[in-house]
């Protein structure tokens, strides 16, 4: 019987060991980049998905030959007025009074719950968080800046403008060059 012994194979403690720390480094460098790839698929999700509903509500407008209205809402039924309601969620409607207000005769044609994103949206005016589309996709009197803001990363920030004839366009900076800001 031969007792010489043969090389044997695997791998040693040390070996492996450098290994895990190789691969905690790596793991380490990799986290920070994961969480801004996180943050901007939120901004661009949130951005898109708000652009979906402004083109769904004017081309409702325009097919329907009806004035329609998007408004922030944090229920399926009626709008909220506070200008920083549009996280809450948003309500499209036909506004066939034209008040601006969902009234329990008019038909709800889309309702946007919260997305749980860590994306606030504001729009810009205080008097302005509603968006009304005319029958002919016109947005008169409802012209305004719907600013999308990440709190970690406000290079991500995003704003959404909307002009009196009913063009919507996403921009990384706000309608006068300036920085999209949310203070």
């Amino acid at each position: 019987m031969d007792t010489t012994p043969t090389h044997a194979k695997g791998i040693t403690l040390v070996e492996l060991v450098i290994t895990l720390a190789v691969a905690g480094i790596l793991t380490s460098l990799a986290v920070p980049a994961f969480s801004n790839i996180r943050a901007k698929n939120a901004m661009a999700g949130s951005v898109n998905l708000f652009l979906a509903q402004l083109h769904l509500a004017r081309s409702s407008a325009v097919t329907r030959e009806r004035r329609i209205t998007l408004c922030p809402a944090s229920s399926p039924s009626e709008c909220d007025d506070d200008h920083e309601a549009w996280k809450n969620g948003y309500l499209i409607f036909q506004d066939g009074n034209k008040n601006r207000e969902r009234d329990m005769d008019e038909e709800i044609i889309s309702y946007q719950e919260k997305t749980g994103a860590a994306v606030k949206i504001i729009s810009s005016s205080r008097h302005r968080n509603r968006i009304s589309f005319l029958p002919l996709g016109r947005a008169w009197f409802s012209n305004t800046t719907v600013r999308f803001c990440h709190g970690e990363y406000p290079d991500l920030n995003r704003a959404i403008i909307v002009s009196n004839n009913g063009r919507v366009r996403s921009r990384k900076k706000m309608a006068d060059g300036s920085p999209v800001t949310c203070s």
